[in-house]
């Protein structure tokens, strides 16, 4: 499966038991490097530096993925785990030193 294309990256944070969902979704390029690596650098916002690097495992019932960030201009770390919904579509969980977790969506963009 080939990821490489630019996505649409959103996600909702839980904040004392409520969503609170991002207004505006950044974009991400993701470049696959082989069946299992992939790397990502965001498009929108264009100021922010973020390196990204993700693994996708697979077996007989499915795809997941794993995808680190990190900003070494600001100390921005996060962690984003979840499943291929398909070729065009990501969602998962996410972490950061920020503070709580949330949900993560990623669609690509045709």
């Amino acid at each position: 499966m080939d990821l490489s294309g630019r996505w649409e990256f959103s996600f909702d944070r839980t904040l004392n038991g409520q969503l609170a969902p991002t207004t505006v979704p950044s974009e991400l390029i993701i470049i696959q490097l082989d069946p299992e690596h992939f790397v990502g650098r965001l498009v929108f916002p264009g100021d922010d530096p973020s390196q990204f690097h993700g693994t996708l495992i697979s077996s007989t019932r499915g795809t997941l993925f794993s995808l680190r960030q990190v900003n070494e201009k600001t100390g921005y770390l996060a962690l984003y785990a979840g499943k291929v919904e398909s070729p065009t579509s990501l969602s998962g969980i996410f972490t950061d030193i920020s503070g709580p977790a949330g949900d993560v969506r990623l669609r690509k963009i045709p």
